[in-house]
């Protein structure tokens, strides 16, 4: 294979491209955090199954994301060290507001009509508004129905006057 990634610096656009829908990154950086939180917890803990279960969590859910939402095969597969990384690095752009910005950059930014605001990863949220928004997104990230519209409230039921 002669045209084989060579460096972090060339598989990281490539790693953007794989990730290319927002639906994916939400269901990676929740993946990757989970995956952080349960090998951290282990640790701290000495329960070895913690860490296996990040380990199930992290893939998990990346892999899942590439089955389901992106439709095609994780760098894991090929570039296992550096799709790691990539999942970190990932994760601190979303972390610090800055992976739209990333994506942009790498991959071109969307014309309007295509965009969709990305809430807990703009830039000038703190990080505790975007942690409680990454729960929201990755709920519609992985949920297929659609709403039903919402129906108007019911009107009050008022019993007649009485009679005099």
């Amino acid at each position: 294979m002669t045209d084989r990634i060579k460096s972090f610096k060339e598989f990281w656009p490539y790693y953007l491209k794989e990730h290319s829908k927002p639906a994916t990154r939400k269901i990676h950086v929740a993946g990757t955090a989970g995956a952080i939180g349960l090998m951290g917890l282990g640790l701290a803990t000495g329960q070895l199954w913690l860490p296996l279960a990040g380990i199930g969590v992290g893939y998990g859910s990346a892999w899942t994301a590439h089955a389901f939402v992106e439709k095609n095969k994780p760098a894991t597969f090929t570039y296992p060290l550096w799709s790691l990384m990539g999942d970190v690095k990932m994760l601190g752009h979303w972390v610090t507001g800055t992976l739209q910005r990333e994506v942009d950059r790498h991959l071109g930014p969307k014309p309007p009509e295509a965009q969709q605001p990305l809430p807990a990863s703009t830039p000038g949220k703190s990080f505790m508004q975007r942690v409680r928004g990454l729960k929201q997104q990755f709920v519609e990230a992985v949920t297929f129905k659609k709403s039903a519209p919402k129906a108007k409230p019911a009107p009050k039921f008022q019993p007649p006057a009485p009679k005099p």
